[in-house]
């Protein structure tokens, strides 16, 4: 049974090294804005209550800190910490997501590539923005924390029975508010 109304919004974010980036999404499936915002710790919470003032979502969904096997380092971990206490002091409820569990729904055993390519089958407005398979060697590209953003909501949205077969993709903007 579906716990969230139609046309509820949910606001999935991933905290970054240089920010974080998030995914705005209408139940059912309805990806409305994503993208990414630079923002240093000082600043972060500031930038999330812009966005959770913007959007003024239903649902805020994070990485589930508590997850086995997560590897967060202890400056992301606050951050979310501090995004979760600024959600609560604005009445917004908090949903976790374990990456695994983004993992297993979209490319089970798989990479976080294979994962992005998933969500991009769903979300076809997002193929152009899905990076390349990265190397060994190279750093992640920073368009991929957008589709680990869009996961976790996802896999929210599936848990909570509120999806559809057929998601709705195409975007009424591409970010935010203004920096």
């Amino acid at each position: 049974m579906p716990t969230l109304p139609p046309d509820a919004t949910i606001l999935s974010i991933d905290p970054i090294s240089r920010g974080f980036a998030y995914a705005v999404l209408e139940v059912p499936a309805h990806l409305l804005y994503w993208g990414s915002k630079e923002a240093t710790s000082g600043n972060i919470v500031q930038k999330v209550d812009e966005l959770l003032s913007y959007h003024s979502p239903d649902v805020l969904v994070l990485e589930d800190l508590r997850a086995k096997g997560v590897r967060r380092r202890k400056r992301a971990r606050r951050e979310i910490q501090a995004i979760e206490r600024l959600a609560l002091k604005r009445g917004v409820r908090i949903e976790h997501v374990a990456r695994l569990a983004v993992q297993n729904a979209f490319a089970p055993g798989r990479s976080k590539y294979e994962v992005a390519v998933g969500l991009a089958e769903i979300f076809p407005v997002l193929a152009d923005r899905l990076p390349r398979r990265r190397k060994a060697w190279t750093t992640e590209d920073a368009r991929m924390n957008i589709f680990d953003a869009l996961g976790f909501a996802r896999v929210f949205e599936e848990r909570d029975g509120s999806q559809v077969e057929t998601p709705i993709s195409t975007p009424l903007a591409f970010s935010g508010p203004a920096d």
